[in-house]
This record gives structure tokens, C-alpha cells and sequence, in this order.
């Protein structure tokens, strides 16, 4: 996916709620910013929860969604 977005007065990029639904980014997530040596701007996920239980311990992303260790253990496939 790819996406061309203006930036508005105050400053702010909206994200497409295609790209938020396909990797699940809820309202009130929050996200680091962080600008890297070839002056590229890159959005990363600071904190989630677990999809399933709602922990936010030993989280990892499977298809845009946080899942937590003990869920990924009971749930085949992750």
C-alpha cells in the first residue's frame, strides 16, 4: 500500500483508515516518530495490546494485529 497525504495547518498527517484497518491501528494508539539518517520519517508502534486477552506483554505483530505469547501459544498458526 501506498499512500500520498498532505499535511495540514497544524502541522498533522492523517492515516488512511485503509492502512489503519489493515494493521489494526485503533484510535489512541500511540506511535514513535522517528526521523532516520537518509532524512526518512518512520511511524512505529510504541505500545498495543493483545487482540485477544488485551495484555500488553510479550506482544508481536501477526497480520497487523498484537498478539501476546500466551495467546500465540494456544492459537495455531501464530
Amino acid at each position: 500500500m501506498e499512500f500520498n497525504k498532505k499535511i495540514n495547518r497544524s502541522g498533522g498527517v492523517t492515516l488512511p483508515s485503509a492502512l489503519r484497518r489493515e494493521l489494526g491501528i485503533e484510535e489512541g494508539e500511540k506511535l514513535n516518530i522517528k526521523v532516520v539518517d537518509n532524512g526518512d520519517i518512520v511511524l512505529k508502534r510504541v505500545v498495543g495490546a493483545c487482540v485477544f486477552c488485551g495484555s500488553d506483554e510479550n506482544l508481536k505483530v501477526h497480520k497487523g494485529r498484537f498478539a501476546c505469547k500466551s495467546c500465540r501459544d494456544t492459537v495455531s498458526g501464530l
